[in-house]
């Protein structure tokens, strides 16, 4: 036990003195942060932090927030360094990160000014658009909570399990506070994203943090004659070609159509609604993919493009009755090598950015859950078979070394051209304390030049974010309904499947 210890303590003090190396990634994340975003300056955007809200039993106190979350971010080198530019004002040069120092003052805002919902939701809309401090390490928290609950958290002291009238009553004291932490993507991808939580945060018993792990049902082996191989084979090289062609020409290819959920041409309006569903177990949806075999991804796919078409046939939209309609998600796409994940085991506190982009078309037009989910499934599958991944990553390199302003470029054209970025996280399974304070919710959310769609598990339930442009989005919780009410349709087909199966 002494000798592991030693070893890790070596680790963790080697680690405090590292400077992280940036990536051709990591530079255009970071120059994002120091300039006007990743998109050219005729987009007249901003660069989007990345947001965790996370809702608290109780008000955190500062020490909670410096003991419970500044020291352990300060653990990871890339959470301790600011951006600066290797040679001093060429930020479209070379950057690199520098050793500084995470001070409160600096990274810490509260308000206890927030005396209504509306007001909340307000704020934590602000905080979408708003800049990172680029003089100091890429990050900031904020504590939101009500004048009340600042009060009788200082006053009173009284347990997180007690609640005074007015909380039982729904009024003003009913708020309850909200952590948000706001980060560069620079810093990582969802994927190391991951990790940073699970160091600062643990379960209410404080054990580590326990985090989902979504898998395929397993599938029936079934006999292939030479005749279906060779369909199989000349598939495979069809799927190939068609996401070789998706890598490549997406970017100066025809736009999703103008819909109600996308205007065109896609322009920043410096304003962004954040937008969340009632949760609903995750256990529905575990269910409907063992009926039909696919995955939780697959499930989520299908009931966003479900509800994107039930909020069209609303709005009587002209694209409704159109199967054809181009509706298009970009996915984040994780390229971790197998030899990098067992590193991230090694060492916990190394953040990288290793993902790229993928186009997946939404099924769109009317049809039934079931055959929107098997169109989906079909559609994910080839995704998976593709090379579009490989080669994205491949001429992101070869646009990287253009320069600053041909990346740019190409970034924004190939999102303008999609209706939504669709991210799916799998979170902890159980309850958490953060700052040593019980989280009732976790909501993730990232403002963009399209729309952000993120689907978050937590604690047995999962919930649909959305981050829209309220000028072009009208009434998103509408959409936000829908998604449930797709959910609970393929329940219903998948409970069928399910009494069928047990009757054979």
């Amino acid at each position: 036990m002494g000798e592991e210890d030693e070893t890790t303590g070596e680790e963790m003090m080697k680690n405090h003195d590292e400077v992280p190396k940036m990536s051709a990634m990591d530079e255009s994340l970071a120059r994002a942060s120091l300039t006007s975003g990743v998109h050219p300056p005729h987009a007249d955007a901003i660069d989007y932090p990345l947001v965790t809200f996370f809702q608290m039993k109780t008000l955190p106190s500062d020490e909670h927030i410096q003991r419970g979350i500044l020291d352990e971010l300060a653990k990871f080198p890339r959470f301790r360094c600011k951006v600066e530019p290797v040679v001093e004002g060429n930020v479209s040069g070379k950057l690199q990160w520098v050793p500084s120092e995470i001070v409160f003052q600096k990274h810490v805002t509260r308000r206890d000014d927030v005396n209504s919902r509306e007001e909340l939701e307000a704020i934590k809309n602000e905080l979408l658009v708003r800049p990172l401090q680029t003089d100091v390490p890429l990050f900031d928290v904020h504590v939101l909570s009500s004048s009340k609950v600042r009060s009788r958290n200082n006053t009173n002291n009284r347990s997180s399990d007690e609640r005074s009238d007015g909380e039982e009553n729904g009024g003003e004291s009913s708020i309850k506070p909200v952590l948000a932490i706001r980060y560069s993507h620079a810093i990582g991808d969802g994927v190391h994203a991951v990790k940073v939580l699970e160091h600062i945060a643990c379960g209410l018993d404080g054990e580590p943090v326990k985090m989902v792990h979504w898998k395929r049902s397993k599938k029936k082996k079934e006999f292939k004659n030479a005749s279906a191989m060779m369909l199989d084979c000349l598939y495979f090289v069809w799927v190939f070609m068609v996401g070789f062609c998706r890598a490549v020409f997406t970017a100066f290819g025809p736009a999703d159509n103008k819909t109600v959920i996308r205007d065109e041409p896609v322009k920043w309006s410096g304003k962004r609604e954040i937008t969340t569903s009632t949760p609903i177990a995750l256990e529905e949806l575990k269910a409907v993919r063992a009926a039909f075999k696919c995955t939780i991804n697959d499930v989520v796919v299908s009931c966003i493009a479900g509800a994107v078409q039930r909020y069209m046939e609303a709005r009587d939209c002209p694209f409704t009755k159109k199967p054809s309609t181009r509706v298009r998600a970009i996915i984040p796409f994780a390229t971790i090598p197998k030899k990098e994940m067992e590193n991230m085991k090694k060492d916990p506190y190394t953040l990288k950015n290793l993902f790229t982009f993928v186009s997946l078309r939404l099924s769109m037009g009317p049809c039934s859950a079931t055959e929107r989910l098997k169109r989906t499934m079909k559609k994910t599958y080839d995704l998976k078979r593709s090379p579009e991944a490989a080669i994205t990553i491949f001429l992101n390199a070869i646009i990287g070394k253009l320069g600053s302003a041909m990346q740019k470029q190409t970034v924004y054209d190939y999102m303008s051209r999609h209706s939504m970025v669709l991210t799916n996280v799998p979170g902890p399974v159980e309850r958490v304390r953060l700052a040593g304070i019980e989280v009732e919710t976790v909501d993730f959310a990232c403002a963009n030049l399209i729309n952000q769609v993120s689907v978050l598990s937590y604690a047995g339930e999962i919930r649909l974010t959305l981050v829209t442009d309220p000028e072009v989005v009208k009434d998103a919780h509408t959409i936000a309904e829908y998604f449930l009410k797709e959910i609970k349709s393929l329940k219903i087909a998948a409970d069928k499947v399910s009494s069928e199966a047990a009757a054979a």
